[in-house]
């Protein structure tokens, strides 16, 4: 990877918080292996992957967002565009050892999802790890737009550049029960994160999200 300065960096220049505390707290950091992240954006979550050596493959539906992920990881990162909606598109060609969803399952409605998962579970290695981040049902964007479905809707939150994107919210136990049996994984770590954040140009309160970490099982793997 090329390791650029901070100011020559494009797009949001750091990971995820949670990013990084799995990627530590998991041990991660003390090997190599091959990391896919779905919602890559710019690649800021990737740049730490890369940074260790990591093999770094990307999926976007933003050609401009690819456009800046390159720029900062550089030749050796797959980086493919593509919409999540149907599964993972084709280019994936290398078992992945860890799956990154951070912020990807809201913008997904259920069909979408299943098809997520099935296609993470083809392609997880043996043993692989998995990343999710979305946002819960008391969250501040709950309700504002119109109904498009089971705590579902397209927004109408221009204060946060996402009006007009479909949102998928989750309960608490919903979202553990989609992540353990879709996604199949097992003794998941889970964090409930509320906070407030400076999004385009406006200060927004009581932002809800669950994180889960854990290992998605090998039994397909069986026979």
């Amino acid at each position: 990877m090329i390791m650029r300065a901070l100011q020559d960096i494009q797009g949001l220049k750091f990971p995820d918080d949670y990013v990084i505390r799995h990627f530590y707290k998991t041990g991660l950091h003390n090997r190599k292996g091959h990391v896919l992240e779905v919602g890559c954006a710019a690649g800021n979550n990737l740049m730490l992957y890369a940074d260790y050596g990591w093999q770094v493959t990307g999926v976007d539906i933003l050609p401009e967002a690819l456009a800046q992920a390159r720029h900062n990881l550089g030749l050796g990162a797959i980086l493919i565009e593509a919409s999540a909606d149907d599964g993972l598109p084709e280019g994936i060609t290398e078992p992945v050892d860890v799956v990154l969803l951070p912020n990807v399952l809201c913008y997904l409605r259920d069909d979408g999802v299943a098809a997520l998962a099935k296609a993470v579970r083809a392609h997880a290695a043996p043993g692989a790890a998995i990343f999710v981040r979305t946002r819960l049902i008391d969250d501040y964007r709950y309700g504002k737009g119109e109904p498009a479905g089971p705590d579902s809707f397209i927004l109408n939150t221009v204060e946060t550049g996402e009006a007009g994107l479909f949102h998928r919210f989750y309960s608490r136990d919903a979202l553990i029960a989609l992540i353990t049996g879709a996604f199949g994984v097992v003794d998941p770590s889970v964090f409930h994160i509320r906070f407030d954040n400076f999004q385009a140009g406006h200060l927004i309160a009581n932002n809800s999200d669950l994180v889960i970490w854990g290992q998605i099982s090998e039994e397909k793997f069986a026979g």
